[in-house]
């Protein structure tokens, strides 16, 4: 699933293509994807000029005159901008094109997952999933970020993955900043001192920047608009990694199921022992 500088490096290119063009129509070739009737959808965008292009936790906001366009890209949505082909992909469920320009933006997504939405400008309206967003990590002080967690006895990976706890981060990221910051997926958050909780917060800054200045992770459907890649999953060091040795410590990355998902650690570099807890089942 794309997260949060997968997100930020489209939103980047969407503005540079985007902004200032006049959308000329919107086809839609499978309903099932939108959040908003599709006439009232279509007849909303036709005419308008994209004024501004965000990003909000893993959404994307297309600011028109009087109305914002949303994009949510789910686990495979992807947006290509590019000439119309000679034969359509039957995975682009969406497309916009553009007065006077040759080049149409397509909404591709093999499993469907993703969303897309038309709202008025006013906040309230926004769609619902946008309205229940935690602050990004970068947003919070440390003090602030450690609050969100020292009273929860969840597991500290599940409350990463949590947006309405903190937005932008997925499975990627939360692995990668937790190996970062020497946590266990397993801890419990309200185990965690405020200097680990402080250090996460670092972490969590620190692979979210870096991923984002490398053009974010292509693992398995992320492209850039002009389908290239992004570098950093060469940068990885435990995600997608099980069984290859820890590039700090040589002890092989394990990888176990927690809550119907993914987590790879270095159980050396992120030792923990719960004597309560049943050994987590090894994928």
């Amino acid at each position: 699933m794309p997260e949060l500088p997968e997100v930020e490096n489209l939103v980047l290119e969407l503005k540079r293509v985007l902004t200032g063009l006049e959308i000329d129509r919107a086809q839609v070739r499978n309903d099932s994807i939108l959040d908003s009737p599709c006439q009232e959808l279509q007849a909303g965008i036709s005419g308008k000029e994209i004024i501004q292009v965000r990003r909000i936790g893993k959404y994307i906001r297309i600011q028109l005159s009087d109305c914002f366009l949303w994009f949510h890209l789910g686990m495979t949505g992807q947006l290509l901008f590019e000439d119309l082909p000679a034969q359509l992909d039957p995975h682009v469920h969406f497309i916009l094109s553009f007065a006077g320009s040759r080049k149409r933006l397509f909404y591709r997504d093999v499993r469907r997952f993703g969303r897309i939405a038309l709202s008025p400008s006013a906040e309230s309206e926004w769609p619902a999933g946008v309205r229940r967003l935690g602050r990004e990590p970068k947003e919070c002080s440390q003090e602030a970020f450690a609050s969100l967690f020292k009273l929860s006895r969840a597991r500290i990976k599940n409350l990463l993955l949590n947006q309405k706890v903190v937005s932008g981060l997925g499975n990627i990221y939360a692995d990668e900043s937790l190996h970062r910051a020497g946590i266990h997926p397993l801890r419990r958050a309200h185990e965690l001192p405020r200097r680990r909780l402080f250090r996460l917060h670092e972490a969590i800054c620190e692979v979210l920047e870096e991923a984002t200045r490398y053009g974010g992770s292509s693992v398995d459907d992320y492209l850039h608009l002009d389908r290239t890649r992004g570098r950093f999953q060469e940068l990885h060091r435990v995600y997608g990694r099980g069984g290859k040795n820890c590039q700090t410590c040589t002890t092989p990355i394990r990888k176990i199921k927690l809550s119907g998902r993914s987590s790879s650690f270095c159980p050396r570099c992120q030792q923990y022992r719960e004597r309560s807890q049943q050994p987590a089942r090894n994928l």
